[in-house]
């Protein structure tokens, strides 16, 4: 097991870009999944296809909002640290050394 975790500022960059496309994928996802249970309610009516999809509505879209929203907060967190991990190597790049 490691004991450290290895950190680079283009790492970071680089898995920040990808996070943010798979959260594009999340939110068609979530309209996916809303259009479908329109589509169902138009070709399937009645009581049994009323709770199928408000259980649908209740249960699953409410839980991909939720990842959705639990995503981007992931994201912005390791934005963060990259800003930092940026911030802190520019100001130690323009320093000077002395030999």
């Amino acid at each position: 097991m490691a004991d450290k975790i290895g950190i680079t500022k283009a790492g970071i960059d680089s898995i920040v870009s990808e996070l943010n496309s798979d959260h594009g994928d999340i939110d068609g996802y979530s309209t996916t999944l809303n259009k479908e249970l329109e589509f169902i309610n138009e070709k399937w009516t009645g009581t049994d296809a009323t709770k199928y999809t408000a259980k649908m509505k209740d249960d699953y879209a409410v839980l991909l909002k939720e990842f959705n929203e639990s995503f981007q907060s992931y994201i912005d967190f390791l934005g963060g640290v990259f800003g930092e991990y940026k911030r802190v190597d520019d100001e130690q790049a323009a320093k000077e050394i002395g030999v």
